[in-house]
């Protein structure tokens, strides 16, 4: 997958425009776009002769969802003149790695009204899954394996493995596809937003593939752990 280039072309200054002018009467209308521009990125990238895993595919985007709530947290404090960790509180671990936890991370994951499982939820309800998974749990189980091998592995049936790591995916993908959703969304708190999205459209497109509810599981088993990683893990 190529980097997004520096300088917008007239088509894309063009929709910039439109999403400018459109956003006035619909705010999200830069993340729903984008949403979209993200899901077939990455169906282009990740596909191979056999097609695109599933799986994998989802566990890119939770991830990349996960990890976009912290960058969006980051990126409102600096706006505010605040240092970019100031709305974070960090943990250090034993093994000596810092991870973040806070309300204002949870917001965007978990809370608000557009937040990463409330959007993506959505789309699992509506493709069929009538029972979301245990939320609470995958956040209890997060805090507890922190700092070990156990963190960010997402527990999933083993004919549903994803074929790389959550931190591996945000590792790749972030720096690519972060100048996209800056494209498509200035205000950083839509960042999540747009990766959500994304996630809905996905799980309702792959709806007769793999479950909703167990789509759903492996988007957050991904997403939570992913919104705690230090950034130096990513970069």
């Amino acid at each position: 997958m190529q980097q997004a280039a520096q300088s917008a072309s007239p088509a894309e200054e063009a929709l910039l425009r439109q999403i400018a002018e459109r956003s006035k009467s619909d705010p999200l209308i830069g993340a729903k776009l984008g949403g979209k521009d993200v899901t077939q990125r990455l169906l282009a990238g990740m596909k191979t002769a056999q097609g695109v895993h599933i799986e994998s595919l989802l566990c890119a985007l939770g991830a990349l969802a996960g990890y976009a709530c912290q960058a969006s947290v980051r990126a409102q404090a600096v706006a505010r003149g605040l240092p970019e960790t100031a709305l974070l509180t960090s943990v250090q671990t034993k093994d000596g790695q810092t991870y973040f936890f806070g309300d204002d991370l949870n917001k965007p994951l978990a809370e608000s009204r557009y937040s990463v499982w409330g959007i993506a939820g959505g789309g699992a309800q509506e493709a069929g899954c009538k029972s979301l998974p245990d939320l609470a749990a995958i956040f209890r189980h997060t805090s507890e394996v922190v700092g070990t091998d156990a963190f960010g592995k997402p527990r999933v049936p083993d004919n549903h493995v994803p074929r790389d790591q959550p931190i591996n995916y945000v590792r790749t993908l972030w720096p690519v596809l972060k100048p996209v959703v800056v494209k498509y969304c200035p205000n950083p708190e839509h960042w999540p937003v747009l990766l959500g999205l994304s996630i809905q459209e996905v799980i309702l497109m792959a709806k007769t593939v793999i479950d909703p509810c167990l789509a759903m599981q492996l988007v957050m088993e991904a997403a939570v752990p992913m919104s705690k990683v230090n950034l130096a893990m990513v970069r």
